[in-house]
């Protein structure tokens, strides 16, 4: 399982100080855009990376991936198609459910938005049969899990969550599946006795919090 750090950060200032700390570790990190509406905190915002990336620290071997918690994701779609002219961006992630009408945002439009992949994130509500009423899902780049109500980091993991992993690989899915939420030393061991396993967890505050950061690092390098 690689690690994809998750960074939900309130201003640039914070950003840029635990990338640059984690990267001694990491070139990885999905950096969260919360909107203050979709979700109810607000995060640093893509115009403020847009303008402070030289802030991170060897930012030319750096890989970002973006979850954007936010209603209006369009616009914030556009606005990482000219960022990614100075990011190596991998992947955009939307909520499922924040897609508000499927006859405005069918599939085709969706995925058409950008030449970054886009993915969907699925909260603890949503279900893959949901999920498969509005997606052909061979056709989705990737999907993010949330074991964890989205928002602040700290919301309790949900475990039964992880049954929608062995689901989707039931279903026949194959690309790459991401955990995010609460991904720690009390839950990696859940994690690890699942039988279809995500490809990509994003642990939040176990490394952005760590008081022994190399300890954490190690630690989560032992599932590999």
């Amino acid at each position: 399982m690689q690690i994809c750090p998750s960074m939900p950060e309130p201003t640039m200032e914070a950003l840029a100080a635990t990338i640059n700390r984690l990267s001694l570790y990491y070139n990885y990190f999905q950096i969260d855009i919360g909107d203050g509406i979709y979700v109810n905190n607000r995060t640093v915002q893509i115009d403020e990376i847009m303008n402070n990336f030289s802030r991170f620290d060897n930012r030319q071997n750096l890989y970002f991936d973006f979850h954007l918690m936010v209603s209006d994701f369009e616009a914030d779609i556009v606005k990482l198609n000219l960022l990614k002219r100075s990011m190596q961006i991998k992947n955009i992630f939307i909520h499922y459910s924040a897609i508000s009408d499927f006859s405005v945002w069918p599939q085709e439009k969706i995925l058409g938005l950008s030449s970054i992949p886009i993915g969907l994130t699925l909260n603890p509500e949503d279900h893959i049969t949901d999920l498969t009423d509005h997606f052909t899902l061979h056709t989705i780049p990737c999907i993010q899990i949330m074991s964890v109500t989205p928002g602040v980091q700290g919301n309790p993991f949900l475990p039964d969550t992880l049954l929608k992993i062995e689901q989707l690989r039931v279903f026949g899915y194959k690309s790459k599946i991401f955990l995010d939420g609460a991904v720690n030393d009390k839950t990696l061991p859940i994690i690890n006795r699942l039988k279809y396993k995500p490809d990509i967890l994003c642990p939040g505050s176990f490394l952005t919090k760590a008081k022994d950061l190399k300890k954490n690092v190690e630690y989560l390098e032992s599932f590999n």
